[in-house]
C-alpha cells in the first residue's frame, strides 16, 4: 500500500491528485502538497514557533543591504591580498547553471544580488560597484533595487559593443596602469577555458596596454563556499521547497504512470510554494536520476524500478537538492537492504563531516561503504548548495582538498546501484557548524515504496 503520509503526515488521495494533474491543478497544487505547519492561511495557526506557510509570500523578497556589502567587502580584502587594483567579473555558467539555470549568471548575480539582465561587473578596490546591462533593465525591480544598493547601472544599448563602456568606466576609476583581475578568464569551476568573450576581452587589453590583467578563476567560489547566516537561511527555505517536490513525487508516482505526469506536478508544486522556478527536477526509473537532463518525458514507469531523483528548489536564486529514491512496486528483500544501507550512509558521512577535515578525508569513509557493496570508490556525492557554480565533489573531484568551515552548505547524497533495478540514492542538504552538521530538510528520510 502506498504511503502518502510519509512527507510530514499530510495525506493526499491518489485518485484526486491524478484527476488534477490531467486537467492543469492550477494554483492551488503546491498548497495540498503542503506540511500542515507550512499551508496557507487558515493552518498557519498551528505552524511551530518560526516556520512561515510555504507560499510565495512567505519568501525572501531581496538580500539585504548588509548582505550585498558583506560580498563586496570580503571580495576587496581578497584583492587586497592579492593585490588588485579592480576585478572585472563576467557571466559564468557552469555545467550544472548550463543545465538547470538558462537566465543564471553566478558571478555576476552574486555581486548584484539580481538575477537578471546584468552581464558585467566591475569592482574596484575602492568606490562604486558598476553592472553593466542591456536597455532591459529600465523600468525593472532589478533596476530600483541596484540604484538603492549605490551599483552604478551602465545601459549598453542594442547596436553597441560592450567593451565600449566597460572601457568607459576603467578609465573613470583611472586603471589605465592598474592590475585587473579577470574571474572567467580560466581555470573557473568547471570552465577550464573560461566564458569571457574574446572580442570584449580583446577590445579591453588594447584599450590599456599598460595595464596588467590576470586570470582569477579561483578567487570567487572560494569566498563563497562559506555562507552568511541570511544565506544559509535562504538555503533552508530551498531545501523546503525541494522536500515539497518530492512529496508531490510520492503523491503521483507509481507503476504505470507517465513520467511526464510526476515531472509536472513536482515542478508545479515547487513554483507554487517558492514563486521561482526550481532549479532541477530530474527524475528516472531505471537509471540516475540526472539522466533525464532535467525534462519530462513521455516514458511510463515500471513496476519493480527504482525512482531516482535531483530535486532542486530556488529562492532568491540558490538552489538546494534533495534526494530520495523509491520503489515503485511492493518492496523486496533486496530493495530494502540497500536503501536503508544507503541512508545509514547518508549518516555516517555527515557524522564525519567536522571542521578542519578536508572533503577528501570525509568521503574515504563513503569509499570505504562503496566497496562494502563492491562498487569502485570514488563516487560524486558532495553538491554545493547555492548558485550552481561551486564544486560537484567525488573523493578526488573537483575541490576535493577544501577545508571544511562553518557556514558551508552541501548536499550529501550517497548512491548505490541495485542491479537491474536503478540507482538507489538518499540524501539531503546540511549546513556546518561549529560542531559538525545539521540538516536543512524536515522529512522523515525514511526508505519507502509506491505500489
Amino acid at each position: 500500500m502506498t504511503n502518502l503520509d510519509w512527507h510530514f503526515g499530510h495525506r493526499f488521495p491518489r485518485r484526486t491528485f491524478l484527476q488534477s494533474a490531467s486537467t492543469g491543478f492550477a494554483a492551488s497544487l503546491a498548497g495540498s502538497f503542503l506540511p500542515v505547519w507550512a499551508r496557507p492561511a487558515q493552518s498557519a495557526t498551528s505552524s511551530p514557533k518560526g516556520i512561515q506557510p510555504l507560499t510565495p509570500a512567505s519568501m525572501s523578497k531581496a538580500w539585504s543591504l548588509e548582505e550585498m556589502q558583506r560580498r563586496w567587502n570580503i571580495t576587496r580584502r581578497k584583492m587586497k591580498e592579492l593585490q588588485l587594483d579592480c576585478l572585472l567579473v563576467s557571466q559564468h555558467h557552469s555545467g550544472e547553471m548550463i543545465s538547470e539555470r538558462i537566465d543564471g549568471d553566478a558571478d555576476v548575480e552574486w555581486f548584484t544580488g539580481n538575477s537578471l539582465p546584468f552581464k558585467y561587473v566591475i569592482l574596484p578596490l575602492e568606490g562604486k560597484v558598476t553592472a553593466f546591462s542591456t536597455a532591459q533593465v529600465r523600468g525593472t525591480p532589478e533596476e530600483k533595487m541596484a540604484a538603492e544598493r549605490g551599483i552604478d547601472i551602465r545601459i549598453v544599448p542594442g547596436e553597441q559593443m560592450w567593451s565600449a563602456p566597460m572601457i568607459d568606466s576603467l578609465r573613470e576609476m583611472n586603471m589605465a596602469q592598474a592590475r585587473i583581475g579577470v574571474t572567467d578568464l580560466a581555470n573557473a569551476p568547471r570552465q577550464p577555458e573560461g566564458e569571457i568573450s574574446y572580442t570584449t576581452y580583446d577590445r579591453i587589453l588594447k584599450a590599456f596596454p599598460q595595464a596588467k590583467f590576470e586570470a582569477v578563476g579561483g578567487l570567487l567560489w572560494k569566498l563563497k563556499l562559506v555562507h552568511s547566516p541570511e544565506e544559509i537561511a535562504v538555503l533552508e527555505k530551498a531545501t523546503l521547497v525541494s522536500e515539497v517536490g518530492i512529496q508531490a513525487m510520492m503523491a503521483t508516482a507509481h507503476p504505470g504512470v507517465i513520467h511526464r505526469v510526476v515531472w509536472l506536478a513536482m515542478y508545479e508544486a515547487m513554483v507554487n510554494a517558492s514563486g521561482e522556478r526550481p532549479w532541477r527536477v530530474s527524475i528516472r526509473t531505471g537509471a540516475g536520476g540526472n539522466s533525464a537532463l532535467n525534462r519530462p518525458l513521455e516514458e511510463v514507469m515500471p513496476a519493480g524500478q527504482v525512482l531516482t531523483q535531483e530535486c532542486t528548489g530556488c529562492v532568491l536564486g540558490y538552489g538546494s537538492q534533495t534526494n530520495q529514491s523509491v520503489l515503485l512496486g511492493p518492496a523486496s528483500a533486496d530493495w530494502t537492504s540497500l536503501s536503508h544501507y544507503c541512508l545509514d550512509t547518508f549518516h555516517i558521512v555527515m557524522d564525519a563531516v567536522v571542521p578542519g577535515k578536508t572533503i577528501h578525508e570525509i568521503l574515504a569513509v563513503y569509499d570505504k561503504r562503496l566497496v562494502e557493496k563492491g562498487e569502485k570508490p570514488g563516487g560524486l556525492i558532495f553538491h554545493s548548495g547555492g548558485l550552481g557554480d561551486l564544486p560537484r565533489t567525488g573523493s578526488n573531484g573537483e575541490g576535493s582538498d577544501v577545508v571544511i568551515e562553518p557556514g558551508m552548505v552541501f548536499d550529501i547524497k550517497p548512491e548505490f546501484r541495485l542491479k537491474g533495478r536503478g540507482v538507489v540514492q538518499i540524501g539531503d542538504s546540511v549546513v556546518v557548524t561549529d560542531k559538525g552538521a545539521r540538516r536543512l530538510g524536515r522529512r522523515d528520510m525514511s526508505p519507502n515504496n509506491l505500489a
